[in-house]
């Protein structure tokens, strides 16, 4: 008999109460080495009947911190395949006296001793956990493949999780005998790392199974380091030569196979979307997703990437993350309620505030990833502004219902006409809930004009910090309307910390009030947006007055903004004209007004928003249009911008006077001399009383 043809004694399994499967141990089969030179092939099978070589055969190896992971990999095989065998390897006693308890079905289990001989055992005390487990992979699939005489094993990594039938991945495996996944990442990635990934990988009890298994086991006993070098790079990078050395190799083409953040988030711009209860990759459906670097810190805290800060499109979050981190909390609540396990033992020890991606699960945050155009708004709104707030929360919804405004009220009777509102999409915060020491001690000392400034940047802090699953917040004035969707803001400043957009104004203007402005102005939830909203903070505090202060070269809080591009990076300066126009811009630069097919163009861009600034509402049908200096409206101004928004104002008036039934005069200007204002307009019709 040839030494590769040697029996082995089998593993003392775990075998779930309502498997009928004959215990190995009662074969008789004697023991020998697992080694490079003495693998083994059981030549009469004893231990399956004829039943269990119609199932998939699956194997993982899984640790204490892989627990929940490998459950969830479990029961996301229980859903989708009728037929299956997952043969778990458990490298500590923690993680197989756990999993037998569970009694999980179609599961067996081993402990890895039942592996180890002498020369494992010495490189398991030179190698890291990592490094160990990928050595011990082809060690795993020979074994089973022989000892248990299974047609066909398909080793999975334990974050992997599937999403339909896997019955898909044997059909296009089909009568070959090794089964590769492509990387489909970057180049130079894939030539450091190796272009297939080791984290789905299957061989046949055949000839080339067996040759190529046992060939990539010996070179990871040789090496196998978490360290890339010279070509090599852990278990994986030898995965490059089994097409070249080996016959009967099926590198998968479907990109619903193995999936995962590098080769969908990252790399490919691959369309992915949900038909009915499926999840389709351009035209693939997916099949198994690989969850890699995912830290779990507890049921609704995750790093969805602890290898860097990456952007994970809403849609994926949506339709792959979210059900993926249901499981996970489904395994950790089953722990608890029905094994009465403390969860923590489960849980990364990691510190949750070196999360690279980090990511916490609630309901506005499922909310969020139901589009990727989700847009997170701050508005600041007092009694005197109610009116065009109100307006302008109504226009995002007219356009875009996918999105949520943190609305702060500055006085008990704005929050009171809100909360009765119920408006859908807001969620609104007391001023006294943003203020502390510092904001109290100047609100004396300035306007209410100039403390709602100060108060922008707190308010965009207060959110980011209270809401860590908010990705972004974009704080807006609230006589800022909306003629169309904004999408094309997420659009332009997807990869930067923050958004500007310049003023466009006269040069006078622009010396005294700054060459940006401070009514639309955009931060992502990272840490240098934070460290420029604490600046801009700051300085605010310092002074924030409506006053141009020539020493210092200041004013408001809007004059800072011009420093920000200098001392701080990352910063997108928006070029698209549509986006915070207003009268400063559109009407002293004597932009082109038209309108096609209901769209307002100025110039070639069209019209998202437009700031109506230093607008005075005298009454429903008096207008001050804006008060700073007299100006030369075009007709179509009036016609395509102005007039349009005196009508939705109305209809805002018009809404508070149906719900409280009584005029909300309160709201409007207190009573001024008509012959001061600068553009004066009367609006005729409709008219209210």
């Amino acid at each position: 008999m040839n030494s590769n043809d040697k029996k082995i004694s089998l593993p003392r399994l775990y075998i779930p109460s309502n498997e009928k499967i004959v215990n190995p141990l009662s074969t008789g089969i004697k023991a020998s080495n697992l080694s490079k030179k003495n693998t083994q092939k059981r030549m009469n099978p004893q231990f399956y009947n004829q039943q269990h070589d119609l199932n998939n055969h699956f194997c993982v190896i899984v640790g204490n911190e892989y627990v929940l992971k490998i459950i969830a990999l479990q029961q996301s095989l229980m859903q989708y395949s009728e037929k299956f065998t997952l043969w778990i390897c458990c490298i500590d006693p923690f993680a197989y006296s756990l999993l037998k308890e569970m009694n999980l079905i179609n599961v067996n289990l081993l402990q890895v001793e039942e592996l180890e001989d002498s020369e494992l055992k010495a490189i398991k005390r030179k190698r890291k956990v990592n490094e160990y487990c990928w050595t011990l992979k082809s060690v795993l699939i020979e074994y089973l493949l022989v000892n248990y005489d299974l047609p066909s094993i398909l080793y999975c990594d334990g974050d992997l999780c599937f999403f339909s039938d896997p019955n898909i991945i044997f059909e296009e495996w089909g009568e070959y005998s090794i089964f590769l996944t492509p990387q489909r990442d970057r180049d130079w990635v894939e030539k450091m790392y190796g272009k297939y990934q080791a984290g789905l990988i299957g061989f046949k009890n055949d000839l080339y199974g067996l040759k190529s298994v046992r060939w990539w086991k010996n070179k990871c006993l040789d090496w196998c380091s978490a360290e890339a070098e010279e070509g090599k790079f852990g278990d994986q990078k030898y995965l490059d030569y089994i097409p070249i050395y080996f016959p009967k190799v099926k590198i998968s083409n479907n990109l619903g196979i193995n999936a995962a953040p590098w080769n969908c988030i990252y790399n490919n711009d691959y369309k992915i979307d949900k038909t009915k209860n499926d999840v389709f990759i351009e035209n693939d459906k997916l099949v198994v997703y690989h969850f890699a670097c995912i830290t779990i810190f507890n049921e609704n805290d995750f790093d969805l990437w602890s290898l860097g800060a990456i952007s994970i499109p809403n849609n994926i979050l949506n339709h792959i993350y979210t059900p993926y981190l249901e499981r996970i909390q489904f395994v950790l609540n089953q722990l608890k309620n029905k094994f009465n396990k403390d969860t923590k033992q489960f849980l990364s020890k990691k510190d949750i505030n070196k999360a690279q991606t980090l990511y916490k699960d609630s309901q506005l945050r499922r909310k969020m990833n139901q589009s990727n155009h989700f847009m997170n708004f701050s508005m600041i709104i007092s009694k005197e502004r109610l009116i065009q707030g109100l307006t302008s929360y109504y226009s995002l919804e007219n356009f875009n219902a996918k999105f949520t405004v943190w609305i702060c009220c500055m006085d008990d009777l704005t929050y009171q006409i809100l909360e009765t509102l119920k408006l859908k999409h807001a969620i609104l915060i007391p001023v006294k809930d943003i203020e502390n020491h510092e904001l109290l001690s100047i609100k004396n000392d300035r306007s209410l004009q100039e403390y709602c400034w100060t108060l922008k940047a707190p308010l965009c802090l207060h959110v980011l910090s209270l809401y860590p699953e908010v990705d972004h917040i974009i704080y807006c004035d609230a006589d800022m309307y909306f003629f169309t969707a904004p999408n094309i803001i997420l659009d332009e400043w997807w990869k930067y910390s923050v958004f500007l957009c310049p003023q466009r104004s006269s040069t006078e203007i622009e010396n005294i009030h700054g060459i940006y402005q401070a009514g639309l102005v955009g931060f992502k939830n990272d840490q240098n947006s934070k460290e420029i909203l604490t600046w801009w903070k700051d300085k605010c505090l310092e002074y924030c007055n409506n006053h141009y202060d020539v020493e210092m070269n200041r004013w408001g809080d809007q004059k800072y903004l011009n420093h920000i591009p200098n001392i701080f990076s990352n910063i997108k300066i928006m070029t698209h004209k549509g986006i915070d126009a207003a009268p400063w811009n559109v009407i002293l630069n004597s932009s082109s007004i038209s309108k096609t097919d209901k769209k307002v163009f100025i110039d070639q861009d069209e019209l998202i928003a437009f700031h109506f600034g230093s607008m005075q509402i005298i009454n429903p049908n008096e207008f001050d249009l804006w008060k700073q200096e007299t100006l030369e409206l075009p007709p179509e101004v009036l016609d395509y911008i102005y007039i349009p928004y005196i009508e939705q104002l109305n209809k805002t008036y018009l809404t508070l006077h149906n719900t409280f039934q009584k005029s909300p005069s309160s709201l409007f200007a207190d009573q001024i001399d008509t012959t001061t204002i600068k553009n004066y307009f009367k609006y005729s019709s409709p008219h209210y009383n």
